[in-house]
């Protein structure tokens, strides 16, 4: 009976050894997919923090993408049973009847491609599509900051991204930004797209007597002589035109990705004594997009950074409670990955550099 139950007991414990081992699996994905993806994400941020950085001081930056990540997982268990023979007094004591466990190993290997050549170059020095435009104001809760980012002009109404001489802020376009972001916060302000012609599209405002006001003011601002019936939708041609103005409708001077760059480099701060010596370029008064941006210069690691990169014997970091600044990163962040991502498919891109990590 008391050999009967030992037996019982082992085969017990084996089979709990073998089920944790059909458990790795999942906790696995748990475990790891999370780090992985924080990872990425972090170094992401890092890695466009610093083409900033080095911008601000005319040095050249090259930007790598994670195109693969692939975990080779390897589980083994053991298990162990001491057994005595003879005179028990030589034993007793000094047995583990059992023993068991097992091994979890993980090996990732990570490929990286480096974002370069004419396509990825078309993509920062080309104006961003109307499209684009329509469906970013459209999602944000707080889509002031995309008209200010993404608009350079708007019938006649110019939104510098830089102030020169004596160029002051036209106070027309953050009246246009402020109604439009009110339209559309009020369910009175709807974009439709025409596939056939990329640069055009078409803006409906209106539709509710809330919104009458509203709308009779925005037409007045951008000088369009179109009646408002109350609670009746007025449906807008939108071009996109290199110079932000138009006979009918309304014509739209997108930026581009470099020129959002530009912007926020312009907000890096330096030490003194790198703009004294010309180190660093130097950039006129910022315009709307950027008058409120700030990457922060430390000479020691910051403690309250939402990304932060050492360079130059110092730290520039984003302050973690800086929400506008981290509002522009997060969006510029976004158009930069989908413009490296368009960019390596349509050159058809394979990683050049696999580097495997051992655990």
């Amino acid at each position: 009976m008391p050999g009967r139950i030992s037996g019982t007991f082992i085969a017990g414990m084996v089979f709990t050894v073998l089920a944790g081992c059909t458990a790795v699996g999942p906790k696995a994905v748990l475990s790891g997919r999370m780090a992985y993806i924080e990872a990425i994400n972090e170094t992401n941020n890092q890695q466009l923090l610093m083409a900033f950085v080095h911008n601000r001081y005319e040095e050249s930056n090259t930007l790598l993408a994670v195109s693969s990540v692939t975990a080779n997982v390897r589980v083994s268990s053991q298990a162990a049973i001491q057994a005595g023979f003879g005179d028990s007094d030589n034993y007793d004591g000094n047995l583990v009847p059992f023993s068991g466990g097992f091994l979890y190993e993980e090996n990732p290997t990570i490929s990286y491609a480096p974002v370069a050549g004419e396509a990825y170059l078309n993509q920062l020095i080309s104006p961003l599509p109307l499209s684009v435009l329509a469906q970013i104001t459209q999602s944000l809760p707080h889509p002031e900051t995309a008209y200010n980012m993404l608009i350079a002009a708007v019938n006649g109404i110019r939104n510098p991204a830089f102030l020169h001489g004596n160029q002051q802020l036209d106070p027309r376009f953050e009246r246009f930004a402020s109604l439009m972001t009110q339209l559309g916060h009020e369910h009175c302000l709807h974009w439709a797209s025409d596939s056939g012609q990329p640069a055009a599209s078409e803006l409906t405002i209106g539709g509710a007597a809330a919104c009458d006001n509203k709308t009779h003011d925005l037409l007045e601002l951008l000088e369009l002589d179109q009646p408002v019936q109350p609670g009746v939708p007025v449906s807008i041609p939108v071009t996109q035109t290199p110079t932000g103005s138009t006979s009918t409708g309304i014509a739209l001077t997108t930026r581009t990705l470099w020129n959002l760059v530009e912007i926020i480099s312009a907000a890096v701060e330096v030490p003194p004594e790198d703009t004294v010596s010309g180190a660093a370029s130097d950039f006129p008064k910022a315009g709307n997009a950027g008058r409120d941006l700030r990457i922060r210069y430390s000479t020691s690691r910051p403690d309250s950074a939402y990304v932060a990169v050492e360079h130059r014997d110092g730290w520039f970091y984003i302050d973690e409670n800086d929400l506008a600044t981290k509002r522009y990163f997060k969006l510029l962040g976004s158009l930069w990955s989908a413009a490296m991502a368009k960019s390596l498919n349509s050159a058809h891109a394979r990683p050049v550099l696999t580097v495997p990590v051992s655990r």
